[in-house]
C-alpha cells in the first residue's frame, strides 16, 4: 500500500470528484484510492507507482477545480442574498423616514 499526504482533509465534494473522475487507465482508477484523514492511499505493484502518481495528481488538480467552481458559485449565491437582504432593510429604513412624522 502506499500513501500520498494531502494539504489538508478533503471535504467530501472534493472527494466526490476526485473518485468521479472519468480518466483511468489500465493500471491506475480514481476508484482504487481510499481516503485517510490528510492522506490518500492505494495499492499497485512498485512497477506501476509512477503512474498512479501522474494519474493522481491530474484526479488532484481536477478535484480542486470542481471545488474552486462550486465555492465561487456558493459565495456568487452568499453576495446575491446578502443584497436581497439590504434592499429590503433600505425599503424598511425609507418607509419608516417617509412616515415618521405622522
Amino acid at each position: 500500500m502506499w500513501r500520498v499526504p494531502l494539504s489538508a482533509p478533503p471535504s467530501s465534494e472534493w472527494q466526490h470528484s476526485f473518485q468521479s473522475a472519468e480518466e483511468s487507465t489500465a493500471v491506475a482508477s480514481p476508484k482504487g484510492v481510499r481516503f485517510e484523514r490528510e492522506a490518500l492511499t492505494f495499492r499497485a505493484g512498485e512497477e506501476h507507482v509512477p503512474a498512479w502518481v501522474a494519474c493522481i495528481d491530474r484526479w488532484i488538480a481536477d478535484a480542486n477545480r470542481a471545488q474552486a467552481d462550486l465555492d465561487a458559485g456558493r459565495g456568487r449565491d452568499a453576495a446575491r442574498a446578502q443584497q436581497q437582504t439590504d434592499a429590503r432593510r433600505q425599503k424598511a429604513t425609507d418607509a419608516n423616514e417617509k412616515f415618521k412624522d405622522l
